[in-house]
């Protein structure tokens, strides 16, 4: 069964795009099923959905924790002001082949313009009304499925250098941090505004922004797949080399300012990656 809808001549994975689904049916995306997946799972976190638009991701458990326990608040979810992130679902052993056949479905549309889907990954949130997603970047690119209530979605364009600096890129590539991603009031007038609702999603390139608030009547559920391919990873690389030029106290040219040189600084990537390595050092996975 084909579980997504877009224009496929149209779809292009550096670009954001909007499209339709059918998940909120599949019985596996309820709330009473995916609230047994959170109880067992090994990786979940979960903290205050109310939150501000500038609260690091990187520190919110510690700084806004829930009052109350998993079970508890997921019970509660309407009223708890709770907001639910479950990891890495691939892995579970009743999600894993749903995820798979999601992911297959895509890796036909992205190689259209991409190769290799790799890094393999779905998530799921779910969210308390009112609750807070705040600004940040994740490491991947992302197909995001809205299962439940209703949200406002913000994205930015990655490569908008008045959003993403160039030093904030290299550094949120070059040591995997959020520390420099910084949500301004200003870039609200630069972002692409979505209000979505069961069955919308929306596709948001390789580390692109953004930012979700959910509606305030209604707990809501959105489940994400995730991937990298062979262009993305290249990203990262060049601006890993960046980062550490710039650390020898030099300025280098921006990625993608000059393919003659962004392939120089993949050489370069491949060469201490593979040094490297025979220490024992992979470098991040890099």
């Amino acid at each position: 069964m084909a579980w997504l809808e877009r224009e496929k001549t149209d779809f292009n994975a550096s670009k954001k795009s909007a499209f339709t689904h059918a998940l909120q049916t599949h019985p596996l995306m309820q709330f009473e099923e995916l609230k047994k997946l959170a109880l067992r799972h090994a990786t979940v976190k979960y903290h205050s959905a109310n939150i501000p638009r500038t609260q690091s991701l990187e520190t919110v458990v510690k700084e806004a924790p829930s009052n109350m326990s998993l079970d508890d608040a997921l019970k509660n979810i309407q009223t708890s002001g709770t907001f639910v992130f479950i990891q890495n679902i691939q892995n579970d052993p009743i999600y894993g082949p749903f995820v798979d056949e999601i992911l297959n479905e895509i890796e036909k549309d992205v190689h259209q313009t991409h190769n290799n889907l790799r890094k393999r990954q779905a998530w799921v949130f779910i969210t308390s009304p009112g609750g807070t997603t705040p600004y940040h970047r994740d490491q991947e690119s992302t197909h995001y499925f809205h299962l439940k209530g209703q949200k406002t979605f913000w994205l930015w364009d990655p490569t908008d250098r008045s959003v993403v600096t160039q030093e904030e890129n290299e550094f949120f590539h070059g040591v995997y941090g959020l520390s420099k991603t910084r949500y301004q009031e200003d870039f609200m007038a630069k972002a692409t505004q979505y209000i979505i609702n069961p069955g919308d999603g929306i596709f948001f390139p390789y580390t692109a922004p953004h930012m979700v608030e959910n509606g305030k009547e209604e707990f809501s559920i959105s489940f994400s797949v995730t991937h990298m391919t062979d262009e993305d990873f290249a990203i990262r690389r060049i601006n890993k080399i960046n980062q550490l030029l710039r650390k020898l106290g030099l300025s280098p040219q921006d990625q993608g300012a000059s393919k003659f040189i962004d392939h120089l600084k993949l050489g370069i990537h491949w060469i201490l990656r593979t040094t490297l390595s025979r220490f024992g050092n992979n470098w991040k996975n890099a």
